[in-house]
């Protein structure tokens, strides 16, 4: 687990359409980036909302001669851009560490819970966290878990409740206190329609079937059925009855109910 690229100088490495076609810097020099989470409509990172290319440059200037890579370069040393302190401290300024991962953490969760499955192996921004099976795997078989109801609800209980505006904080040290299932447990995950991880992500009550405005124990937990289908076998794996699995439910629903509403009664 660790963050995702720190560039130095945002402004001149996340190029835009319009910057592209200023530019016109050469395409073996352009790469897909994960910038924002609010690109990430679904779990699973899909090419087409991505709107941000990253300028990645392992050359010397002298193998850059006739490139608007060059140009590039030349026209972020203009505006002191080398001089930043993480940029100075490279041997090629412009020369960034690839950093992918196939499962990337936001650091801020409201209502909606995801880990997003970076399935095309795009290079990841600091606004997350990258994390990585030991035994690589496994996955696909984590992120799973991950987005699991029970994985809401641990993520709920360890992320900072400190941030305004009633948000989740998770960072690196919350992230790897989260507490998974063993590796030859998650081969049942394996054969999972991952169904979930193609549509738009909704919140946590809308995903369980739960009205938040409604008291939350008077109400039967009715799951979005590809969201019961996951939740059933790590259910089933950890061999919870059926009214354990309703308490799963309703927890992670009065949890992220009470978060929201200290923060409006601050």
């Amino acid at each position: 687990m660790r963050f995702g690229i720190k560039t130095g100088a945002n402004e001149f490495f996340y190029l835009d359409e319009e910057s592209l076609r200023e530019w016109k810097i050469e395409k073996e020099f352009l790469k897909p980036v994960i910038k924002s989470p609010r690109e990430c409509k679904s779990i699973l990172i899909k090419p087409e909302d991505l709107k941000f290319k990253i300028f990645m440059c392992h050359k010397d200037k002298k193998d850059l001669k006739s490139t608007n890579a060059l140009k590039y370069i030349e026209w972020g040393e203009k505006q002191g851009f080398h001089k930043r302190p993480s940029c100075r401290g490279r041997p090629r300024w412009w020369d960034l560490n690839e950093i992918k991962s196939p499962i990337i953490s936001k650091r801020f969760v409201d209502v909606v819970f995801s880990y997003f499955w970076n399935k095309f192996d795009f290079i990841v921004g600091d606004t997350f966290f990258v994390i990585d099976s030991k035994d690589e795997k496994y996955n696909h078989e984590l992120a799973l878990f991950l987005n699991s109801t029970v994985g809401s609800f641990l993520t709920e209980i360890e992320g900072r409740k400190s941030m305004g505006e009633g948000v989740l904080l998770i960072y690196g040290p919350e992230i790897t206190n989260i507490l998974v299932i063993k590796q030859n447990a998650m081969r049942n995950l394996k054969e999972q329609n991952t169904l979930l991880f193609e549509r738009h992500s909704k919140a946590i009550f809308e995903e369980l079937g739960i009205n938040p405005a409604r008291p939350i124990r008077e109400q039967k937990p009715s799951p979005l059925p590809d969201r019961k289908a996951l939740d059933d076998i790590v259910f089933d794996i950890l061999g919870l009855t059926e009214d354990e699995r309703n308490e799963v439910y309703w927890a992670v629903c009065e949890l992220v109910k009470n978060r929201l509403e200290k923060a409006r009664s601050v």
